[in-house]
């Protein structure tokens, strides 16, 4: 998801970063939030919080809502690969018998468009 540490193959996160602060630029009504979150032990934890516990509910609509998950305001692909990276410093890891830092969890970047509200 990441890339190469040499830097010769993006990953997913930098390519899809990429597309949507380009096409953004064409839609000045909108802006994006990015949340990064992960499943461990059966529970959630927000990346972007110092791993604070948050909560998954169902609304009446039947729609899953992550409670009390951080929304960061992002307007670069800069700014979104730092948020990445500031999460991943937190995420869970451990050592095992085939690397000596393997993540323990699930990892969930979630990336979500908003209307701007009209001043």
């Amino acid at each position: 998801m990441m890339g190469s540490n040499n830097g010769k193959n993006p990953g997913q996160y930098l390519l899809a970063a990429s597309d949507i602060i380009s096409t953004l630029l064409d839609y000045p009504e909108l802006y994006l939030t990015v949340s990064f979150y992960e499943i461990y032990c059966g529970k959630l934890f927000d990346l972007l919080q110092n791993r604070e516990l948050v909560k998954c509910m169902e609304d009446a609509k039947q729609k899953v809502n992550i409670m009390g998950l951080t929304e960061t305001p992002v307007d670069s692909v800069e700014k979104i690969m730092e948020v990445i990276g500031n999460g991943l410093v937190v995420r869970t890891s451990g050592v095992t018998g085939a690397n000596d830092d393997s993540s323990r969890s699930h990892a969930i970047l979630q990336m979500e468009l908003k209307k701007r509200k009209n001043n």
